[in-house]
């Protein structure tokens, strides 16, 4: 393992950028850091073993401008490693981390910047919009008050900013990272940002500009981890055991600094976030396109219902929007395994919280009556219908508040 350093002052701002055959995009992420001139910085860049000329290209780009810090990784290790080598060398007070496909928009970095130097804030907290190559937009999930309105914050009084768990458009002091550890391939990302604005306790600053942009493309190619997990149930396994550990992480740094009401309000958002955004997206596309690996996904998803607090999932619609609607909605797809391994879920999901079906609309109560209590095919197909009807709708009616918005 090597780096290169132009052995500059302490920065103000450390920005930490690991990579893996990139050679497509390093350059336009790391010009996004370097464009930056109001603030000391340092942008330290992990090459986690690229096969291409991605290092290359990053010591060219060192070459010209002493900010850009190379560290060679010898072999390929993941995301998770390439990220804690990089944070061993971190020098900033404050630390922001880019991903390789991705960009700070013009200005933004700096904004954060001065944010952080203006305030008495532990964390700032920037927007980010999504990019595919022709069209930017914000997902629903993410387009909320506790994460889009500017204001001082907390995860206790805004648990919604758990939605925000990617750790960009963040600067973080290291007050509030020191110790941390990034883990595995998934997810790995989560517990350890949540951790962090935990520790900023009350000193969080929302802002409303937008600082970043998350390229996501219409056809994510096999080096996006979220895409290449979302595309193979046994992929989607490994993320349903790391939400296990993610949890319990979380639940561990929360008991630490909170108390009992803040520390549920946010294991519960929490809980809710891992269902909604993660597990249960990744069974509903499991079972959508009839994957083998369907019912090994179905159990490793209810052991961790089954690990998690039955409180923390009685105040939402998840377990039954994003658990088990899903697979009645494509229930002729799935073969006797995993009808078997939902047969199992359902029990699991109902003995934590039995009013789950409760909180949904009447359309999906019914289609839930209808699938949950099927003796017959018919009964699974009035379901599959109902259930069909009423996720249409829901999207619908996303894409129009996201119309209204533009």
């Amino acid at each position: 393992m090597s780096a290169t350093d132009g052995h500059l002052p302490s920065p103000v701002v450390s920005v930490l950028l690991p990579c893996w055959n990139a050679a497509d995009t390093i350059e336009r992420a790391i010009e996004s850091v370097l464009q930056e001139r109001s603030v000391d910085l340092e942008c330290i860049v992990v090459d986690d073993g690229s096969t291409d000329r991605t290092a290359d290209i990053v010591a060219g780009v060192a070459a010209r401008d002493a900010r850009v810090i190379l560290v060679r990784m010898p072999t390929n290790s993941g995301v998770s490693s390439a990220r804690n080598e990089g944070l061993s060398r971190v020098r900033g007070t404050w630390l922001t981390l880019l991903d390789a496909d991705d960009r700070f928009l013009p200005g933004g970095l700096g904004v954060l910047a001065r944010a952080a130097v203006a305030t008495d804030a532990r964390a700032v907290v920037g927007q980010q919009v999504w990019w595919d190559g022709r069209r930017r937009w914000v997902t629903s999930l993410y387009d909320i008050p506790d994460i889009r309105a500017p204001g001082r914050k907390s995860l206790a009084a805004n648990p919604g900013l758990v939605y925000a768990v990617s750790p960009h458009a963040k600067l973080l002091h290291r007050s509030c990272f020191e110790g941390l550890r990034f883990s595995g391939r998934v997810l790995g990302d989560q517990p350890w940002i949540i951790r962090a604005l935990i520790r900023a306790g009350v000193d969080i600053e929302v802002l409303g500009e937008t600082v970043y942009e998350w390229y996501r493309p219409r056809a994510a190619g096999p080096s996006s981890i979220t895409s290449a997990t979302r595309a193979s149930a046994r992929r989607s396994v490994e993320s349903s055991e790391v939400a296990v550990e993610a949890f319990a992480a979380v639940a561990a740094e929360a008991k630490l600094h909170l108390v009992d009401a803040g520390r549920d309000a946010i294991l519960a958002r929490y809980a809710e976030r891992l269902l909604r955004a993660d597990l249960g997206l990744n069974l509903s596309q499991a079972a959508a396109r009839r994957d083998p690996g369907t019912a090994e996904l179905i159990d490793s998803i209810g052991a961790f219902v089954a690990a998690v607090p039955a409180r923390y999932l009685q105040s939402s619609d998840a377990p039954a929007r994003d658990l088990l609607e899903p697979p009645l909605r494509h229930w002729r797809g799935l073969d006797g395994q995993a009808r078997a391994a939902y047969a199992q879920l359902v029990a699991t999901v109902l003995g934590a919280d039995p009013a789950c079906a409760s909180r949904r609309p009447f359309l999906a109560r019914i289609g839930l009556a209808a699938g949950l209590h099927a003796r017959s095919r018919l009964a699974h197909l009035l379901a599959a219908a109902l259930l069909t009807a009423q996720w249409l709708l829901e999207g619908a009616a996303r894409r129009f508040r996201r119309w209204r918005t533009r």
